[in-house]
């Protein structure tokens, strides 16, 4: 053994001795208070741990909705680029990774020189840093919680745009519900045109009369046109969220159908770890993780950096020269660096990333309140909703009823007309309120579904 390959396997085992006494630099965990935060049990929460049926969208049972949220999946811009996000983190994983291993490579050459003839040479290079203080390893710990931070905002994209498709589609199913009932009540008021000039030519009423129905009939005509324009707006919408051109699904969506809500009774009480089901809950942890790893990395680079590199040579005027044994060459190298003069740069890197875990932090505890918020402000909209749609539903029941009374007694000549033209404004009304409040109903729900982060 030559004395340099002695002297590079001495200073080989001296570096293994160090990393033996040498410290591993962990990462810093979660702060307490945030992860208290996370997992605070909600005004409305229940302590039994249910599973979330993350599939939401499958308790309002209607097929087409399901299929357009599906096919928002293929074809929206917004989701692509979220899944970019993670090809890239997956792949910056791998190079991290990479770090911890070994490197090897080959050459080969062959040189021509004048007098000398031709000489080949082949050989392999090996190196390696080893990575005492846990550099290395530490950045591939954060570039795994940054894989798992950008699958999670991801799948929260995802869950979004979900949202997103099932309100559109509530909110056409609504204005497709107004212009019925629109169109409903300019049939009406036709009819009660007809009667007040069946009863003008009878002399049993007079001209004002027939004036005052044609004008409650051109009010209500005047509406269709704007409900028509609101039915477009929303069709378009469905479009551009699932990536179609609107005459695409004008087929599919021309046909009014009644406004989609969930089967089954929503429970009060929200299982306790509903909270951490929220993608974007577990991406901004994600990245609370991958700040704390950068920190201890940066921490880590303040240290000496130890590497190996070898390699092995052969070199001949032919092939069968190569093929000798005895034209090996070996050698061994172990190298210690460390810094001394930077500036400050290595020492300011842990700065910066200490103030990205504090920004990190800040955005995770930002996210679990405004989860908080989304789930209180939907279950008080979803209370009120619960206690108004009987009365509405009561109010037009009995609206109805007393414009049919007042028809009656305006054809029997014992009620005036104005009672005709209330309770028609009357029907109206509530009708629209009702149809509203069912729609903000499912609105509601859909929105509190999303800060659940599924159904239960």
């Amino acid at each position: 053994m030559s004395l340099r390959f002695r002297s590079a396997v001495l200073t080989v085992s001296v570096c293994l001795a160090l990393a033996a006494c040498a410290p591993m630099t962990e990462t810093s965990k979660l702060p307490d208070t945030a992860v208290q935060i996370a997992n605070k049990p909600l005004a409305t929460a229940t302590t039994r741990r249910a599973p979330i049926q993350a599939a939401w969208w499958q308790k309002f049972n209607d097929p087409l909705m399901t299929a357009l949220i599906q096919e928002a999946w293929q074809a929206n811009p917004n989701l692509a680029a979220a899944q970019a996000s993670v090809k890239s983190a997956r792949a910056q994983g791998v190079i991290a990774g990479a770090s911890l291993l070994p490197s090897l490579s080959s050459s080969g050459s062959a040189r021509t020189a004048n007098g000398s003839g031709t000489s080949l040479a082949a050989g392999m290079d090996a190196s390696w840093e080893l990575d005492f203080f846990g550099a290395n390893r530490l950045a591939n710990v954060a570039a795994q919680s940054e894989l798992k931070a950008a699958e999670a905002s991801y799948e929260d994209v995802k869950a979004s745009l979900a949202a997103e498709v099932a309100s559109a589609y509530v909110n056409l199913r609504l204005a497709q519900a107004h212009l019925g009932v629109a169109q409903q009540n300019s049939r009406s008021r036709k009819e009660t045109v007809n009667l007040t000039g069946l009863r003008q030519q009878a002399g049993l009423s007079s001209g004002l009369e027939v004036e005052q129905s044609k004008l409650s009939l051109g009010q209500t005509q005047a509406q269709i046109p704007a409900l028509e324009g609101n039915v477009s707006r929303a069709k378009y919408a469905l479009a551009a969220l699932t990536g179609k051109a609107p005459e695409v699904l004008n087929q599919r969506l021309k046909a009014a159908k009644p406004i989609p809500t969930a089967t089954g009774r929503l429970s009060p009480e929200i299982p306790a770890n509903a909270l951490r089901q929220r993608p974007d809950i577990r991406a901004a942890e994600y990245s609370v993780a991958a700040a704390s790893a950068r920190i201890a990395e940066a921490k880590a680079n303040l240290n000496p950096s130890f590497n190996l590199s070898g390699s092995l040579s052969l070199a001949g005027k032919n092939l069968g020269d190569l093929l000798d044994i005895n034209s090996l060459t070996r050698s061994l190298l172990a190298s210690i660096s460390a810094p001394l003069l930077d500036g400050g740069r290595l020492k300011q890197q842990v700065v910066v990333r200490d103030a990205a875990y504090e920004q990190a932090v800040a955005s995770y505890q930002k996210t679990v309140l405004s989860a908080l918020q989304d789930v209180a402000n939907n279950f008080a909209t979803l209370a009120a909703l619960q206690k108004q749609q009987p009365i509405l539903a009561q109010n037009l029941q009995l609206a109805r009823s007393a414009e049919h009374l007042a028809r009656l007694s305006y054809s029997a000549g014992t009620a005036d007309f104005q009672n005709v033209l209330d309770t028609q404004r009357s029907v109206l009304s509530v009708q629209e309120s009702l149809l509203s409040a069912q729609a903000d109903y499912s609105l509601a729900l859909i929105s509190l579904y999303k800060a659940v982060g599924g159904a239960w």
